[in-house]
């Protein structure tokens, strides 16, 4: 039985196979030793992954497209394959192997799009290497540059946490002095990263604060006035659904953006949060005080 057995398979329009007498590479090619079929040309694809290392991956890839008429076309196909057989790469250290053929399926499809601008470079002048192993260089200098070409911020992370990764796991056998840690740079870009998308959240958030209506004023407690909405999402229902439809952190906002408490203060997210959380019955109003809504219809 194979080791890495698919359990689904896409539909290539085209081959990447070579005949045995045509084979330029025996490391990435995949040879033809009798007539392929599609489901045979799949699991060969997913053999040949599970072979070769892992900073070998987004040269077999390049390799394939050479014999590949619809590049776009093809390695669409093989993202694909690998999409749904990811359970294939649940152990060990196969999950960061998934980390890296996804990166690099995108790296290499942006170039497809973009041939001129993201064209590989030659190697940094020696200043800009941060270290140098058997296999690569790193240079935090280009994978900057490559970051910056990733549109979407959980590829942005993705990529970053692989390079991270292949350079701990990497043979070095030079480290410039003079640069900062590799891997700690790549660490720092991205909090970065992860910073300025929380400030662009709480930004967002602060606008709806600043609406041009003034919030409504609630005389009771603050837990009074939850309890309501708790009420309506939780305990009421109208032919089987609830009074009021969304989950806690929606009705959260939704309070704390339209209403103060009776000295005129801000409602504290958290707080209300809290009161709407079903097992935190303690800090919802006693019977005697609550706000039936039941009675009330």
């Amino acid at each position: 039985m194979m080791k890495y057995l698919i359990k689904e398979t896409v539909q290539f329009k085209e081959f990447t196979q070579v005949a045995l007498h045509n084979v330029k590479s025996e490391e990435f090619d995949i040879i033809e030793v009798q007539p392929l079929t599609n489901d045979g040309y799949c699991q060969a694809l997913i053999d040949k992954i599970f072979e070769i290392s892992h900073s070998e991956i987004a040269d077999f890839i390049k390799h394939q497209l050479l014999y590949a008429k619809d590049k776009l076309h093809w390695i669409n196909k093989f993202e694909k394959l690998v999409s749904v057989n990811e359970f294939l790469f649940e152990k060990g250290r196969n999950k960061t192997r998934l980390m890296k053929i996804y990166t690099s399926t995108e790296i290499i499809r942006l170039s497809l799009y973009k041939p001129i601008e993201i064209k590989d470079e030659d190697k940094p002048a020696p200043r800009f290497i941060n270290a140098e192993s058997e296999e690569r260089y790193f240079s935090f200098t280009k994978t900057s540059k490559e970051v910056d070409l990733i549109d979407d911020y959980c590829d942005k992370i993705l990529f970053l946490t692989n390079e991270k990764y292949e350079y701990e796991q990497a043979n070095i056998h030079f480290i410039n002095p003079k640069l900062k840690d590799y891997a700690e740079q790549c660490e720092k870009k991205i909090s970065q990263l992860q910073n300025t998308r929380l400030i662009k959240e709480e930004l967002k958030d602060n606008q709806l604060e600043k609406m041009i209506y003034n919030k409504l004023r609630f005389y009771g407690n603050v837990n009074q006035l939850v309890d309501i909405f708790y009420q309506m999402s939780r305990e009421l229902f109208v032919d089987g659904k609830p009074f009021l439809d969304g989950n806690l952190n929606d009705i959260a906002k939704v309070i704390v953006s339209n209403f103060v408490d009776k000295d005129g203060n801000e409602l504290s997210l958290k707080t209300v949060r809290t009161i709407l959380t079903p097992s935190r019955e303690d800090k919802r109003p006693n019977i005697n005080k609550r706000i039936d809504i039941d009675k009330l219809l």
